[in-house]
């Protein structure tokens, strides 16, 4: 099956709530803090509004999932994913890695994925066997083999440091060339367009990974948990270039 009207639709809603973001990147008003202490601000609710309202306008059978709204059932068997503002602290402090995230699930298939960064002008999508790009351009995981020239990063590690998990990836990143530390959705493109190896996520949520498992397997890279789960609801995510992938999960077992 093709994904082409929703691909569309999802790069076009995603444009169109980067665009809000960049009108108030200066001006952010009213900070929210809540439950689990990360920030919302105005222009979270605004983004998720318009996204949900165009894309279930579009395709009314359709499930939604939204970091602000929540969960809306559908009557088919597809759910859009949706993190209208991913990095909502990079976004306060102006840092440009926050984007939007937009997901499409069928019948427990990730077959659209669209992570756009509005303030460095780049949008990332992919749709099933429809490979995955950057504004335009093929995009693919990289060749890199072997642990000891990896460029890699890591998400979460600070909260993990005392876990067993935490402590594992420490080990594992000891065998790198070289750590960064990235933010958010944009280490995980970074690995997907070959920039970087490998990225390991700790602490984000199925929100922040469902647009990655589309994109990746597009750019012919793999993912999963630390277990090797093929999974993005468990407490790990792992992305690699798919060589290297084994040799992750063997670490952790």
């Amino acid at each position: 099956m093709a994904y082409t009207d929703e691909l569309r639709l999802a790069i076009k809603t995603a444009r169109e709530a980067g665009s809000i973001q960049l009108k108030y990147q200066y001006r952010v008003l009213n900070v929210e803090i809540k439950q689990d202490r990360s920030p919302v601000t105005e222009v979270d609710k605004e983004c998720e509004q318009l996204i949900r309202d165009k894309l279930l306008s579009a395709f009314p059978d359709d499930g939604f999932i939204g970091e602000e709204t929540g969960k809306t059932a559908g009557k088919s068997n597809r759910t859009w994913m949706v993190d209208p503002l991913d990095g909502t602290r990079p976004y306060i402090r102006g840092i440009p890695t926050y984007s939007v995230l937009i997901s499409l699930e069928d019948n427990g298939e990730y077959v659209v994925g669209v992570t756009h960064f509005p303030a460095k002008e780049e949008s990332y999508w992919a749709s099933k066997g429809g490979g995955a790009f950057c504004n335009n351009k093929k995009i693919h995981v990289s060749g890199t083999k072997e642990m000891p020239v990896v460029i890699g990063s890591c998400l979460g590690i600070i909260e993990k440091l005392d876990t067993e998990e935490g402590r594992k990836v420490l080990t594992l990143m000891k065998r790198w060339d070289y750590v960064y530390g990235f933010m958010d959705a944009y280490s995980y493109m970074c690995v997907a367009s070959g920039k970087l190896d490998i990225c390991i996520g700790l602490i984000d949520s199925p929100l922040d990974r469902a647009s990655t498992a589309c994109i990746i397997e597009e750019a012919g890279g793999s993912y999963s948990d630390l277990s090797g789960n093929k999974s993005i609801n468990n407490n790990s995510f792992v992305l690699s270039n798919g060589l290297l992938h084994n040799q992750i999960v063997h670490h952790f077992k």
